[in-house]
């Protein structure tokens, strides 16, 4: 099972970032969905694989996104389809967020555990 993090900041104020995730929404290629006031899912079909892939938005407040990217992708191949869905997120994230820094990524930077474990002193 595929499962790709990405983290950027210097996004705006939760409200802002609301509207501008908004335009996320893939159209009849899939759903853009609000689970609550701070995380969002776009379930997508991507082209003509039926390999579902859903991808999970957390605004983190102060500044920072949470994006996941989550399939039933086998990741023993490096999970090509949903690598190449977080590459197209983070893409149009960067367009209408010039601003933002993408910060961590998992398939760069590994798991987030050990992101965090290397960092300490």
């Amino acid at each position: 099972m595929a499962r790709l993090e990405a983290i950027l900041t210097g996004v705006p104020g939760d409200q802002e970032l609301r509207l501008v995730l908004e335009q996320l929404d893939p159209g009849h290629a899939g759903t853009f969905t609000w689970l609550d006031q701070r995380n969002a899912s776009i379930a997508l079909v991507p082209g003509t694989v039926a390999v579902p892939v859903q991808v999970l938005l957390e605004l983190r407040g102060r500044g920072a996104l949470g994006v996941m990217v989550t399939s039933r992708e086998g990741m023993s191949r490096g999970a090509p389809l949903s690598r190449g869905v977080l590459e197209q997120i983070l893409q149009r994230i960067r367009e209408l967020l010039p601003e933002s820094t993408l910060q961590y990524r998992s398939d760069r930077d590994g798991p987030v555990e050990q992101a965090a474990i290397s960092h300490r002193p």
